[in-house]
């Protein structure tokens, strides 16, 4: 299957042939009826009862499924709005509770007859990943201040985070980590966060699969404009310039 340009929900069932393959996106596969046994870069489950699988770009897998099924399946573009940490820290296997299962049933319901539209698609892909990563276990937290607030930057840089959210997570007073983040790295809070958010929009414009639009929205700006506008101040250059560097 071809990488697709932006998320796309689906509903789908399989034979009982099984099929091995890689794909250069994300997918998620969900289950509404029966199961799909499935082997996941070495790691062997069953979608179903409970259970969901997400399968990471470019790692080998093989499927199988007998009987009347029905699964959602969620396909991710690999670079896109979705932030690689949330794919990265679901794993493979991952369990579907309650409140997990509604929004199942849900897309299951919306994606029936046709696949969702792009813009519910959207939506719905970044909802279930930042559901799914808030169900692992935390990871280790940075013994050092700064650390920790880089750490979160370099997480969430798409979105408007400020210095009091910044100094809440490295436990010191917003003036304190002013003053620290500045002996530490050189810089503003404000000023870094813009160059990380910079950063990602030309891995993703050279990567070339999201329109303009989408990448603006994907980094934190209100429009392709604002983003344009900023790539030539900082950076003197623009989008399509990026994308000719390809």
């Amino acid at each position: 299957m071809a990488s697709p340009h932006r998320p796309t929900v689906s509903t789908r069932s399989y034979d009982g042939h099984e099929r091995r393959h890689a794909h250069d996106h994300h997918q998620i596969v969900l289950p509404i009826a029966g199961t799909l046994d499935m082997e996941v870069g070495g790691a062997c489950g069953r979608v179903g009862e409970g259970r969901g699988v997400l399968v990471a770009d470019g790692v080998p897998h093989s499927f199988r499924s007998g009987g009347v099924n029905r699964f959602v399946v969620l396909d991710v573009p690999a670079a896109g709005v979705v932030p690689e940490a949330a794919v990265r820290a679901c794993g493979a296997f991952f369990a579907i509770d309650g409140a997990l299962d509604g929004l199942v049933r849900y897309l299951g319901a919306e994606a029936a007859d046709r696949p969702l539209d792009p813009v519910l698609a959207h939506h719905s892909a970044g909802l279930l990943l930042r559901a799914l990563e808030a169900r692992q276990p935390p990871p280790p937290v940075p013994g050092d201040p700064i650390d920790r607030a880089l750490a979160l930057m370099a997480e969430r840089c798409g979105e408007a985070l400020t210095v009091a959210e910044l100094a809440e997570v490295a436990g010191l007073a917003p003036s304190r980590f002013h003053e620290r983040f500045r002996a530490r790295t050189g810089s503003t809070p404000a000023r870094l966060l813009a160059e990380l958010r910079l950063d990602r929009a030309e891995a993703l414009l050279r990567d070339g699969r999201l329109p303009l639009a989408e990448v603006a929205l994907a980094v934190g700006f209100s429009d392709q404009s604002a983003l344009s506008r900023s790539l030539r101040r900082r950076r003197g250059t623009t989008p399509g310039a990026l994308r000719r560097s390809r």
